[in-house]
């Protein structure tokens, strides 16, 4: 009994360019990057990284206020990325049925922090019960499901760096096993120096180019210095084929296969052979070899070890001349959002057939050296890609789409 065939007919997104997933893909393929120095940071002597990449103040007033009153930004984001996602697969409101899988890193850390400095000074008149909703680890999930009236399965998973593409890989699997038909799916995160902090504590933030902001995020280069923080929202609405002809939507990508797996070597990044294990893994439920990978959009953060581990998983599961390519140079490591948000992208450009290049690699890491590294924004025709995603805490991700062609059913 073959599989029942998962596409993807739509998309949205918040990103540090700012509202829209067309935006996100354009400034890439232009060599935009969106980091900007952070004074916060720099008024803080013990981090020693002073760069960040936000989303610039959106007004948000449209969204009704009962609805807005429960959210922290990660799911003001995910309410657009959601709603753009719904219009731009043909439809004004969620259908009935559609299943939700939603998640994010950490809840809103400024809302826990003013919560907690109230509690400390024992205000508790002033804490509002919508605190509370906006800081439940669920709260994107449970915010967007009240706000686009989803009725449906609502899964929130939270697996730091991965949970974008997890989540997506998530709902591919539940519609090809038919628990679901249809799916609104991804991950979304909000900025908080704290964030920043965590990856200064572990020596992984970019502390090298404060001075050139632009230039902090470098992933696979010999200067490379660690992570810039980010954040954003990636949201994909995924179904049958099937569900997809008879409404006569258009069709981006299908989805081919899923592999995901938990690194046990250490918590704090993956090694090349967990790496290469979901890679197989993802090759295996796609029924695919090697090469007919035509393209690997790679997690690579700009960290010393991640970059290294991943180039030599690639080199050895795929030999060296499958274009690789890494977009955090961009816009620095969205979190949660980072896996959606890159699939995004990554499937605009294939339907363009046109490839932004790893930003600011400039000189490649001999370490990194073994695979083949797209240096400048070019045209490629890839009908196949791989999308990579792995965090910190073990849990690693790699999904297959394919470029629809309108013509093939």
């Amino acid at each position: 009994m073959s599989k029942r065939k998962v596409v993807i007919s739509g998309f949205g997104a918040v990103s540090p360019y700012g509202v829209g997933a067309r935006l996100l893909a354009d400034n890439m393929l232009s060599g935009v990057s969106s980091v900007k120095f952070n004074q916060e940071l720099a008024d803080i002597a013990d981090i020693s990284s002073r760069v960040s990449s936000s989303v610039a103040p959106i007004d948000f007033s449209y969204i009704p206020r009962q609805l807005r009153r429960s959210m922290s930004k990660m799911s003001l984001y995910a309410y657009s990325a959601v709603q753009e996602s719904l219009n731009c697969a043909g439809y004004q409101k969620a259908p009935e049925g559609v299943s939700l899988y939603l998640g994010s890193t950490i809840s809103a850390m400024e809302t826990w922090i003013d919560f907690v400095e109230k509690y400390k000074r024992k205000e508790f008149d002033t804490i509002k019960t919508s605190v509370v909703f906006q800081v439940m680890n669920h709260s994107p999930l449970a915010n967007i499901a009240q706000s686009f009236d989803i009725k449906g399965p609502g899964f929130g998973a939270c697996t730091a760096c991965a949970t974008g593409l997890i989540n997506v890989g998530l709902a591919y699997q539940s519609i090809i096993s038919g628990f679901t038909n249809q799916a609104i799916c991804g991950g979304t995160d909000e900025y908080h120096p704290i964030m920043t902090a965590c990856f200064s504590i572990m020596n992984a933030a970019s502390n090298q180019f404060n001075e050139y902001p632009a230039k902090a995020s470098r992933p696979f280069d010999a200067q490379r210095c660690g992570i810039v923080c980010g954040e954003g929202c990636g949201m994909l609405f995924i179904e049958t084929l099937d569900s997809a002809l008879e409404r006569g939507a258009k069709i981006y990508g299908e989805i081919l296969g899923f592999g995901t797996n938990t690194e046990t070597k250490s918590i704090s990044h993956p090694s090349k052979e967990s790496i290469s294990q979901c890679m197989k893994l993802a090759l295996k439920s796609a029924e695919l070899e090697p090469s007919d990978i035509d393209l690997i959009n790679a997690h690579a953060t700009s960290t010393l070890a991640g970059d290294i581990e991943e180039s030599k998983a690639i080199a050895q599961v795929f030999g060296g001349k499958v274009p690789v390519n890494s977009l955090k140079g961009h816009i620095g490591h969205t979190m949660a959002a980072s896996g959606a948000l890159e699939l995004i992208a990554t499937l605009d450009m294939a339907n363009r057939s046109k490839f932004a290049a790893t930003l600011n690699l400039e000189n490649i890491d001999p370490e990194c050296a073994g695979i083949n590294h797209i240096t400048a924004a070019q045209d490629l025709n890839v009908n196949i890609f791989m999308k990579n995603s792995f965090a910190l805490g073990g849990t690693n991700c790699s999904l297959i789409v394919k470029k629809y062609e309108q013509n093939e059913n």
